[in-house]
C-alpha cells in the first residue's frame, strides 16, 4: 500500500512538473501578423525594405545591401505599427553600419520618429535598443541639439510636441518622456 502510494505521488508530481517546465512558445498560434499570402508575396518577391527588415532580423544582415540598410530609416514612421516595430529591431542590429556611414541622416529620422511616435520610439528602446543603449542616448542627444540648436526652439518646444503626439499617453508614459528628452539633454 505504501508504495502505491508513493508511486501515485510520483507521477502526480511528475506530471505537475512537465505542465510547469513546459514551453509557453509551443503553445502561441503559429500565426503570423502579417497576412500568409502578402508574407509570401514578400518572400518570394523582390528585395525591398520590408524583406531586407525581415532578413536582417533573421540574422542576414550582411546580404542586404548597404543602400537598402539606409532605406529603412525612412520606414521608421510607417503607418503599420508592426512594420515600425520590426524596422526599429531591424536598425537597432545594424545600428552601427548605419551610424558610420549616414550618422546625420540617422539622427534627423530617429529623431523624427522620436517626435511623432515617443512612447513606442521609449517602449522601443527598452524592448530592442537597449543592447545599444549609450549609441542610441549619442544619437538622440545630438539630434535633440540640432533641434534647439535656432532660438526659437528649446528642450520645451521639444517637449511639447513629443507630448502632442501622444494623446493616448498615460500620466506616467508622459512623465517618461519627458524625463527622457531632459536626460538626453544631459546626457555626454
Amino acid at each position: 500500500m505504501h508504495f502505491k502510494t508513493i508511486l501515485f505521488l510520483f507521477v502526480l508530481l511528475s506530471l505537475n512538473a512537465c505542465t510547469f517546465f513546459k514551453d509557453e512558445e509551443a503553445n502561441k498560434p503559429l500565426l503570423s501578423k502579417i497576412d500568409g499570402k502578402e508574407y509570401y508575396a514578400l518572400q518570394n518577391g523582390e528585395m525591398n525594405t520590408q524583406k531586407a527588415c525581415i532578413y536582417i532580423i533573421k540574422g542576414l544582415k550582411d546580404s542586404i545591401n548597404y543602400n537598402l540598410k539606409i532605406d529603412l530609416l525612412d520606414s521608421l514612421e510607417a503607418k503599420e505599427l508592426d512594420w515600425r516595430n520590426k524596422y526599429f529591431k531591424a536598425i537597432n542590429i545594424i545600428l552601427n553600419d548605419i551610424q558610420e556611414g549616414q550618422p546625420e541622416r540617422l539622427e534627423e529620422l530617429t529623431f523624427s520618429y522620436f517626435l511623432h511616435f515617443p512612447n513606442e520610439f521609449i517602449r522601443n528602446l527598452d524592448n530592442e535598443g537597449f543592447n545599444n543603449i549609450d549609441s542610441w542616448m549619442s544619437i538622440m542627444n545630438s539630434a535633440l541639439k540640432k533641434a534647439t540648436a535656432p532660438d526659437d526652439i528649446t528642450t520645451t518646444s521639444v517637449i511639447n510636441a513629443s507630448l502632442s503626439n501622444c494623446s493616448n499617453c498615460t500620466e506616467n508614459e508622459r512623465k517618461l518622456i519627458i524625463r527622457f528628452i531632459e536626460s538626453l539633454e544631459n546626457f555626454n
